[in-house]
C-alpha cells in the first residue's frame, strides 16, 4: 500500500492572549521544525515521534510511505487562522498529488485557531472531503487530545498516547501501523463509541505514574487483550475554554455491541476513581517550598518542586518570577531551577563569559500572571550553545536545541535560562553545562509531569506547586465561558 504521512500539531492554551504565528512551527527545540516532502522520511528517524514509529512498522510490513508535511509548535496561544489554513494547505495539496491508498496523520487532538475550536477536527473534515469515504485515514493522538465528534465521525481509527510524560509518543505511531490491518478488515466505517466524562481532570493529575491513571492505563490494556477492541482514555487539557474540552474514552472494533461494551467498562473505571483525582493538586508556593525543604533535610536525593502554573508545555512563558522571589526570600541554598526562557540574559551571560558577574532582570518584559519583573545579580558559571543530545525514556538520543544557554549563580541558588522555550524534559538541559543535579537539595523545574521519566529516578520525591502563572493547575478556578454545561469543572464538585 501506499501510505501519506504528515502531521500538524499544536496544544492551545486559549488563555494566553498572543496568538501563535508561522515561526513558531518553524522553531526547532526538543522536536524538529515544520518539514515538507521527502525529508520527512529520513531526519525524524532520531526522534521519539508517532510519525518515526509508524513508518518503521509500516514499512518493515512491506508499505511505501508518502511525504506530506510535519510541523510542531510549542504550546502557546490560539494558533493564527492564516497559519491553520497555510499548513493544511499544504497537507491537502501533497494529499491530492499523492492519491494514497490510506493516510497516517499524527495529530494533537488540542488545537485552536483564532476562529475554529476544534482544528484537528476541521483538518480531518477536510481530508475525508478529498479522499473520500473508502480511504482509511488513521491517527495518532497526544494523550491530552480534546477529542470531538467530529473528530471521531471522520477518521477511520485514532490512537493516544498511554503515558505522561509521553514515553510511548513513538510507540503509539506503532501501534497505529500495528492495528492497520484490523482497520483494513473492519472496512471503511468500522464499529466506534465516543464517551465524554462528566467531570474535568486536573492536568498534574493525569500523570501515568501516579494513581488513579497508572492503574487506569493497566485496565484500558486488559479490556483491549480480552474483547479485540482498541481504546484510548484522553485526560484533556484544560487550559482550553472549548466547548468540547476534557477527558474521553474511545474505541473501535469489529463489531458496534463489542466496542460499546468496551468503552463503557472503561468510563465506568474513570467515573469510579473521580475522587482520586483531587490527590495531586498543586500545593500554594510558600507551602511547597516550605515542604520541600522539610523533606530535603531528611533525604539523600533532591527533592523536585513542580513550578506546574509555568509549565510551557501547556502554554506558561517560562519566565514567571514566584519560585525564584521565594527562594530569595529564604536565602536557599543548594537549589537548582530550571529552565528559565530568558533569551536576553542568556545573551549577556555569553558576552560576558564564565566567571563574570552580570546584572540580570527576569521576566523583564513580563506582563502575564507571575511574571513581575525581577532585578537582581548572577555569576556566570557556565554557558553553552545549548545544543546537546537528550537523555531518559522521553527524549533520549534525540538532538536538542535550547539556543544559547548559561548556568548562573545568585547567592545558593543554581539557575538555567536558555534561548528556547521548552520543558526541562531530562537532565541534560542541566548537565550539559556541567551540573552535578545529585548535588542539591531541593529542585525546581518548570514542568508538569514530563520531566518524572529523566528527572524522578535522581529525586527523593516531587512537590506539585502553585505559582502563579498562564497555565491554571485547578480546573475549579480556571475560568471558562464556553464549556459545555453540566460537566464538573473539578472532580466531585456540585457544578
Amino acid at each position: 500500500m501506499r501510505i501519506a504521512l504528515g502531521g500538524f500539531m499544536h496544544e492551545t492554551n486559549t488563555f494566553v492572549p498572543e496568538p501563535t504565528p508561522w515561526a513558531m512551527f518553524n522553531q526547532e527545540g526538543a522536536w524538529p521544525g515544520f518539514t515538507r516532502g521527502p525529508d520527512l522520511l529520513t531526519k525524524f528517524r532520531p526522534f521519539n515521534i508517532a510519525s518515526t514509529g509508524f513508518m518503521r512498522i509500516a514499512e518493515a510490513a512491506g508499505h511505501t510511505m508518502v511525504p506530506l508535511s510535519w510541523s510542531f509548535a510549542q504550546p502557546s496561544g490560539r494558533v493564527e487562522d492564516r497559519v491553520f489554513e497555510r499548513a493544511v494547505s499544504y497537507i491537502l495539496a501533497d494529499l491530492a498529488d499523492a492519491a494514497p491508498d490510506a493516510v497516517f496523520l499524527e495529530l494533537h487532538g488540542a488545537m485552536t485557531t483564532e476562529t475554529i475550536e476544534d482544528a484537528e477536527g476541521e483538518l480531518l473534515a477536510r481530508v475525508r472531503r478529498l479522499v473520500g469515504p473508502n480511504v482509511p485515514v488513521l491517527s495518532s493522538l497526544d494523550l491530552h487530545a480534546n477529542v470531538t465528534r467530529q473528530m471521531v465521525d471522520n477518521a477511520s481509527f485514532m490512537s493516544a498516547y498511554r503515558t505522561y510524560p509521553h514515553i510511548d509518543w513513538l510507540q503509539t505511531g506503532e501501534r497505529v501501523a500495528q492495528w492497520l490491518d484490523r482497520v483494513l478488515a473492519w472496512g471503511p466505517q468500522p464499529a466506534r463509541a465516543f464517551r465524554q466524562m462528566p467531570f474535568l481532570i486536573p492536568i498534574a493529575s493525569g500523570c501515568s505514574m501516579i494513581e488513579p491513571m497508572k492503574g487506569l492505563y493497566a485496565l484500558l490494556e486488559e479490556i483491549e487483550a480480552e474483547t479485540g477492541v482498541h481504546l484510548s482514555l484522553c485526560p484533556g487539557f484544560p487550559s482550553a475554554d472549548i466547548f468540547d474540552m476534557g477527558a474521553t474514552v474511545i474505541g473501535y472494533g469489529a463489531d458496534q455491541p463489542s466496542v460499546d461494551a468496551a468503552v463503557d467498562r472503561l468510563y465506568h473505571a474513570v467515573l469510579r476513581s473521580e475522587a482520586a483525582f483531587l490527590d495531586h493538586l498543586a500545593k500554594p508556593q510558600d507551602e511547597a517550598v516550605a515542604l520541600a525543604f522539610q523533606r530535603a533535610d531528611m533525604a539523600g536525593k533532591p527533592v523536585i518542586i513542580a513550578d506546574t502554573q509555568d509549565n510551557p508545555g501547556a502554554g506558561g512563558s517560562s519566565i514567571t518570577t514566584g519560585f525564584l522571589r521565594a527562594m530569595i526570600k529564604r536565602g536557599a541554598q543548594s537549589t537548582l531551577m530550571a529552565l528559565h526562557h530568558e533569551p536576553a540574559i542568556a545573551e549577556a551571560a555569553h558576552k560576558a563569559g564564565k566567571g563574570a558577574t552580570i546584572a540580570v532582570t527576569f521576566a523583564a518584559n513580563g506582563s502575564g500572571p507571575g511574571e513581575e519583573p525581577l532585578t537582581t545579580t548572577a555569576e556566570v558559571i557556565a554557558v553553552s550553545d545549548g545544543r546537546f543530545i537528550g537523555t531518559g525514556p522521553m527524549v533520549g538520543g534525540q538532538p536538542i536545541n535550547m539556543g544559547p544557554s548559561a548556568w548562573l549563580r545568585i547567592g545558593g541558588i543554581d539557575l538555567v535560562v536558555g534561548t528556547v522555550r521548552q520543558q526541562p524534559h531530562c537532565v541534560a538541559v542541566c548537565t550539559h553545562l556541567g551540573i552535578d543535579i545529585t548535588g542539591y537539595k531541593v529542585v525546581v523545574l518548570k514542568s508538569s509531569v514530563h520531566f518524572r521519566g529523566d528527572w524522578q529516578p535522581y529525586a527523593d520525591s516531587v512537590v506539585v506547586g502553585a505559582s502563579p502563572g498562564a497555565a491554571l493547575d485547578d480546573t475549579g478556578v480556571i475560568p471558562f465561558q464556553h464549556l459545555r454545561p453540566n460537566v464538573r469543572r473539578r472532580p466531585m464538585s456540585n457544578h
